[in-house]
């Protein structure tokens, strides 16, 4: 019967503070960790920067088309909320026209320099064509969202010396 229990001993671990060195070992390499995701995301890719930086004229324009692509500037255009600036999209309050648009400005820098430059996004409704695949009934009929809505997105990059110029004009479904 003693025989089963040959390599137990009846005295305490005399090893204390195992669980809080290796957990403020763990705290201290998570923190490394996180430090150099950081410095990545700030100094390397400059993604956490108020005015983004480009490399070329080109590419802050189509950020821009990126950029209004991602906002809510399509739904402010259809349900005639007023645009990121303030003004209304569609010139009367009355239904959806080929005049409504919204401007969206946004401010850049090019490497190598410290000045900013304007970048002017203007996002305008363009038509409708029903998507298919829905089934339309009649000569009345209900669009669901912006499902089938055309818009046309002029982006266009200047410096105030005229030396870096671009224009991106895409068209979107969403």
């Amino acid at each position: 019967m003693g025989k089963g229990r040959g390599g137990h001993s009846l005295e305490k671990h005399k090893v204390r503070g195992v669980a809080l060195v290796s957990a403020l070992i763990t705290a201290v390499i998570v923190l490394i960790v996180l430090t150099g995701l950081y410095f990545l995301l700030s100094r390397l890719f400059e993604s956490s920067e108020a005015v983004r930086t480009y490399s070329s004229a080109r590419e802050a324009a189509v950020s821009g088309v990126n950029y209004a692509i991602t906002t809510d500037v399509f739904d402010r255009i259809v349900y005639n909320q007023p645009c990121p600036d303030g003004n209304p999209p569609c010139p009367t309050s009355g239904p959806l026209t080929y005049n409504c648009c919204c401007t969206l400005k946004l401010n850049f820098r090019l490497k190598g320099s410290t000045n900013l430059f304007d970048n002017t996004v203007r996002v305008c409704f363009a038509g409708y064509k029903p998507p298919s695949g829905y089934l339309i009934t009649g000569v009345a009929y209900s669009k669901l969202g912006n499902k089938g809505f055309i818009f046309s997105i002029i982006s266009d990059v200047t410096d105030p010396q005229n030396v870096h110029n671009a224009r991106i004009e895409a068209v979107y479904t969403p």
